[in-house]
C-alpha cells in the first residue's frame, strides 16, 4: 500500500462514535513524545467498521500500541490542515495496569502523560 505509516506510542482517551448509517468509528490519539519529558506531539487515529467494534472496549487511556495504517488530510474552513491515521492494523503492546504484575519494575503505575 502506498503511503503507509507506522507508529508506536502511547494513547490518550480513546472516543467511540456511530454514525447516521450505523458504522461504528473509533478516535484515539497518539502521543509520540521520544520521552516523558518531552511535550507530546499529537497523532489522530481513526478505526472504522468492524475493527471499530472489535477494539473499542480493548483500547484504554495509556496503553502503548502499534499502529499501522494510511495518512488523511483534511483541510478546515479556517485553512487548517488536519492529519489523521487511518488505522489498518493495531497492537497493544504494553497496558500500563498490568506493568506490576509483570514485576520489570520500569513502571509506576501513572501513565506517561
Amino acid at each position: 500500500m502506498w503511503g503507509q505509516t507506522l507508529q508506536i506510542g502511547h494513547i490518550g482517551e480513546p472516543e467511540t462514535r456511530t454514525n447516521g448509517n450505523g458504522k461504528t468509528y473509533v478516535r484515539f490519539g497518539i502521543n509520540m513524545a521520544k520521552k516523558s519529558g518531552d511535550d507530546p506531539m499529537w497523532l489522530n487515529c481513526i478505526l472504522g467498521g468492524r475493527f471499530a467494534e472489535v477494539m473499542k472496549d480493548r483500547l484504554k487511556r495509556g496503553q502503548l500500541v502499534f499502529v499501522e495504517g494510511e495518512l488523511s488530510f483534511r483541510k478546515a474552513d479556517n485553512g487548517t490542515v488536519y492529519t489523521n491515521l487511518m488505522v489498518d492494523s493495531c497492537r497493544i503492546l504494553r497496558d500500563p495496569r498490568s506493568a506490576g504484575a509483570a514485576g520489570n519494575g520500569d513502571e509506576d503505575g501513572e501513565f506517561p502523560f
